[in-house]
């Protein structure tokens, strides 16, 4: 029989989780097991990284594989069993073959997108009595556990993995403030339709976005000519164009945390995230960026602070300061 620390199941591979994982493992033995619930509109660089950890990949599909994920669960030892979520069989399944003592849930989705009312409440609640510990990402996750009368340990851990960061930028002032940029996928909860509308009433401002998806042809068939379209960068390539910018913005209308928004501090690049952004209540403040609510007049008016550029060239300082090392270690301890 083997022995692990911990037991992760998730889903899928992803470059900031496999960093997630390979530094918790330098501290306990851990054992991934990727459900291989498949995930679209991401580049093919999202899923890639060097796992330093022991992790199994379940060929098989439906029933045969509860059968194969009862046959590892119940062959291995382990001290904790972390849940990558509510969301599929294989995950359910594990909280009841696995001992509710040794349970936890890891809960990224923000109350604003997750309700915990009506027969979808009713579900999550009977999922989380199998659960002993949750690790929520913010104040905005943790929410959700405190609707649903969640009872055992909550710890917060201000993150969702380990992005591939860089040293901080050296602070430099700017003498104004034009260029915004948005990375993401091109789809309806990103609310980009709003976004462009917004910047085709300042041709002063340009807006340049990366990514692709369903909506790209709409999208450029209502841009005017100050918003620039790069479709699909890998995210190795991806912090000269934040540097480049001097705003990155998210106007998403749904969106459980927002890693993109670490990345831009973490290139000394000041932020400007709708109200529905779930990290917007852990890592946004007067420092380093500014955040609206969808009501037009609220967005013209969180635009006019951030383009001041005496308030601006604060935030690039403070951002300059911030120790990215310090919050990754910060997140991994929450783990081990």
């Amino acid at each position: 029989m083997k022995y692990y620390d911990k037991v992760v199941i998730t889903n899928l591979p992803s470059f900031y989780k496999i960093n997630l994982y390979n530094e918790i493992n330098k501290s306990c033995k851990l054992l991934v097991i990727y459900t291989w619930d498949h995930s679209q509109g991401r580049n093919q660089d999202f899923f890639e990284g060097t796992m330093q950890f022991d992790y199994i990949h379940l060929k098989d599909s439906g029933f045969t594989r509860i059968i194969q994920l009862k046959r590892i669960l119940r062959s291995t030892e382990y001290k904790e069993l972390i849940l990558g979520g509510w969301d599929s069989i294989p995950l359910w399944a594990s909280a009841f073959i696995s001992s509710k003592k040794k349970n936890a849930l890891v809960i990224e989705s923000s109350y604003l997108e997750s309700t915990t009312k009506g027969i979808k409440g009713l579900i999550k609640r009977i999922f989380i009595s199998r659960i002993s510990k949750v690790y929520a990402s913010g104040k905005s996750q943790r929410r959700i556990t405190d609707d649903l009368g969640f009872k055992g340990e909550t710890i917060i851990t201000k993150g969702v993995g380990i992005f591939n960061y860089i040293k901080q930028p050296i602070f430099t002032t700017r003498n104004k403030v034009k260029n915004f940029l948005y990375v993401g996928r091109l789809t309806k909860v990103k609310n980009l339709e709003y976004l462009i509308r917004r910047f085709n009433k300042h041709p002063e401002l340009t807006l340049t976005i990366i990514g692709f998806g369903e909506l790209e042809a709409h999208l450029k068939s209502i841009a005017n000519e100050n918003i620039v379209f790069l479709g699909a960068i890998n995210n190795s390539e991806l912090s000269t164009h934040y540097q480049k910018a001097d705003v990155f913005i998210l106007p998403s209308i749904s969106e459980p945390w927002g890693l993109v928004i670490e990345e831009a501090l973490n290139n000394g690049t000041p932020v400007m995230v709708s109200d529905k952004v779930g990290c917007s209540e852990e890592i946004i403040n007067k420092n380093n960026g500014v955040i609206f609510s969808l009501n037009p007049d609220n967005f013209e008016e969180q635009l006019a602070k951030i383009v001041d550029i005496e308030n601006y060239n604060r935030m690039r300082s403070d951002i300059s300061k911030m120790d990215f090392e310090e919050i990754e270690d910060r997140q991994v301890k929450c783990y081990i």
